[in-house]
């Protein structure tokens, strides 16, 4: 026992110097607080079935039309589910990248390429979440295993003397899909909402695809 606390010891005086040649110097650290990332030009289409797999569909929709990209909900639904059918749970994280990810042949003539990224349960990395929002890109998120959307999130901004920066996520400003009126708008509050409730976030960037390398038997044209 003897030995083993003067071992802690040894690593614990070892630690110090490490510890104050990390310690920053010049200005202290700076906290922004309440600041709000926000899809400025919010735009949902409306659910064709008030059901969880078109909740899912339109989300997919507004997120490509925020990137000049028109596809409607009825493609993934057709996708997903083989048919225009409804589905009143929540797909999987994997399942969801499956169907939308990919190589596409837009009716415009554009190669682009749908890059499908998400997390499954709570975001671990806050600038995931607040990055797509602060350039105008809804984001889909599944909390007690409804489809939302993403239109705003409140966050606490911290600055380091290196200039290095860490957000804490505060307040995330959602939309149901399948409801209306006041009632479509949701918020989830850090601190009093449980993440363990929150079953992932997906969103979808889409990347023009320069190269075409890929074989015309695999593209999709829509």
């Amino acid at each position: 026992m003897i030995q083993r606390l003067i071992v802690v010891i040894l690593l614990a005086a070892l630690a110090l110097p490490l510890a104050a040649d990390k310690k920053p110097k010049g200005a202290p650290l700076v906290r922004l607080p309440d600041q709000t990332a926000e899809v400025k030009a919010f735009w949902l289409p409306t659910p064709v079935q008030k059901c969880t797999n078109w909740a899912w569909a339109v989300a997919v929709e507004a997120m490509l039309k925020s990137q000049q990209v028109t596809m409607k909900q009825n493609v993934w639904v057709q996708k997903a589910d083989f048919g225009e059918v409804c589905v009143d749970a929540a797909p999987s994280m994997e399942k969801l990248a499956r169907v939308v990810g990919g190589p596409y042949v837009l009716d415009d003539g554009r190669h682009v390429r749908f890059e499908a990224r998400y997390v499954s349960g709570a975001p671990t990395i806050p600038d995931d979440l607040i990055a797509p929002v602060r350039q105008g890109r809804p984001v889909l998120l599944f909390w007690k295993s409804r489809a939302l959307v993403v239109r705003a999130v409140v966050y606490d901004e911290y600055i380091y003397p290196n200039n290095q920066r860490m957000f804490e996520i505060k307040e995330i400003k959602l939309v149901d899909p399948l409801l209306t009126g006041k009632q479509r708008e949701l918020s989830f509050v850090n601190g009093s909402d449980d993440p363990a409730e929150i079953g992932g976030v997906f969103q979808v960037e889409v990347i023009p695809d320069k190269q075409q390398t890929w074989s015309p038997d695999k593209r999709q044209t829509w």
